[in-house]
């Protein structure tokens, strides 16, 4: 075979070779293609449903606690009970037995007032007081006898004027009747002619003089008895005289009003407590305000109640208190008392920017919250800031208002039901809710119990959801 037939044949071969190795390299190619292909696609669906999957949602885990239905009211602390002690002498201070810080019982001595000329005064008053009271007495005793003794003896007709009086009408009388019986007899005698003239004109003489002497011894008796009954009343007129002047006590009011000043020179405590304003100078005269006593030890919070808030409290309600310098350590009280009226006023200098904020909202109402224990750290003058506990409910479940869903069938919650490791399914749980505060509430129902993770934004998911919870 010829040299170039030869050289042709192998570069056929070569090419054919060339060809086959091509094709073997494009199908390798291709199924290289096809896996990266397969891979990007794998990759991408579990990226897709990676992304599927939300994260980093909010929830709260339900456990039992209690919840509080209260009203924030803001005051100022003030002492239970304070007097100041004043006095109304002139006397000039000579002791000043206190100062701000002490603490006094009632009755204890302040100060002492000069009460050296009150005290002459005061004996010179009692010695002619004590006279007076002793002769008024004596005159009482005397007129009451002479009264009663004269009142008895016209009430017995045993006067004598009177008695010697009667005697002489009955005299008279008989005298009288005795002297007209013989007229008469002598006028029938004068008919018969038995007498004369003369002797029955004589013997009218007789009757008519007997029945002067009797009409004199009547008036003469009227006259006594117009006489007894007189001095009766004189007798009573003296002894009522009497009466009221022992009744008479101006001067022993006056010398016990001397003796009370007396008392007031010594300038005493009025109540138990800490003295926390003293204004007695030695050498000052002692009228005016001298001190200021406080009790410390029974301290309360002097509140303002909106008009809205005042029908919900009631006397002997708790209180929580917290104040700026006893920082976030609750301190407990309870109402004590509540103002029948509003007071338009203000409570003090520190609540009045509260006042003028709340004024659109009515009047305020003056409330006393009495704290139930002494605190070291609470002074008065103190402003503070008081929830006044309305309703109260312990061991139940209770959840912020935002994580309520609303809608026609009524309320749920959603809730986070674990699926895998990480993930959790959003399923909605119907509730009741109850007692609510002024940032969560009351929750019951099927399917509430200690564990329950409950989403605190709903707005974040939905129902069927896949989440990751924040922090888990």
């Amino acid at each position: 075979m010829p040299k170039l037939e030869i050289e042709k044949d192998k570069f056929k071969s070569q090419i054919k070779k060339d060809e086959i190795i091509k094709k073997i390299l494009s199908k390798k190619v291709k199924i290289l293609i096809c896996i990266v292909i397969v891979a990007a696609v794998t990759l991408l669906l579990m990226k897709l449903q990676t992304s599927s999957v939300k994260a980093g949602i909010n929830c709260t885990v339900l456990s039992k606690g209690n919840i509080m239905n209260c009203i924030n009211v803001s005051g100022v602390v003030k002492s239970s009970a304070s007097s100041n002690v004043y006095s109304t002498l002139d006397n000039k201070i000579i002791e000043v037995r206190v100062k701000v810080g002490d603490k006094v019982k009632a009755g204890d001595i302040l100060a002492v007032l000069d009460a050296g000329d009150l005290e002459k005064d005061i004996e010179q008053a009692q010695a002619t007081t004590t006279a007076n009271e002793a002769n008024a007495k004596m005159e009482l005793n005397a007129t009451k006898k002479e009264y009663e003794n004269t009142q008895y003896l016209y009430n017995n007709n045993l006067n004598a004027e009177i008695k010697n009086a009667e005697e002489s009408v009955g005299s008279a009388k008989l005298n009288f009747e005795d002297k007209e019986k013989i007229y008469k007899y002598n006028e029938m005698l004068l008919q018969y002619g038995e007498i004369s003239e003369q002797e029955l004109k004589q013997k009218k003489i007789d009757f008519e003089n007997a029945k002067s002497e009797y009409d004199k011894a009547v008036v003469v008796l009227e006259n006594a008895k117009v006489k007894a009954l007189q001095e009766l009343d004189t007798a009573k007129n003296n002894y009522e005289k009497a009466q009221t002047n022992y009744n008479n006590n101006s001067e022993r009011i006056a010398l016990e009003k001397q003796q009370r000043n007396l008392e007031k020179c010594q300038i005493k405590a009025t109540i138990d407590g800490t003295v926390t304003s003293v204004n007695a100078v030695v050498g000052n005269p002692g009228s005016g305000n001298l001190f200021k006593i406080e009790d410390l030890d029974n301290i309360e919070i002097n509140a303002s109640i909106k008009e809205i808030d005042r029908a919900g409290i009631k006397v002997g309600q708790k209180a929580e208190i917290k104040t700026d310098s006893t920082g976030d350590t609750l301190i407990y009280g309870e109402v004590v008392s509540i103002s029948p009226t509003a007071n338009t006023s203000e409570i003090s200098a520190t609540t009045e920017k509260s006042q003028l904020t709340n004024a659109n909202t009515g009047a305020g109402f003056e409330a006393k919250i009495k704290i139930s224990e002494p605190n070291e750290s609470i002074y008065v003058g103190m402003s503070t800031r008081a929830n006044i506990i309305l309703s109260e409910r312990s061991d139940i479940y209770t959840i912020s208002y935002d994580s309520i869903v609303e809608n026609d069938d009524g309320k749920s919650l959603y809730i986070a039901e674990k699926s895998d490791e990480n993930e959790y399914i959003v399923k909605e749980l119907p509730i009741n809710t109850g007692l609510e505060s002024d940032s969560n509430v009351e929750i019951s129902g099927e399917g509430i119990s200690d564990g329950t993770i409950i989403i605190d934004d709903p707005s974040t998911c939905k129902v069927g959801d896949k989440i990751q919870i924040s922090g888990r």
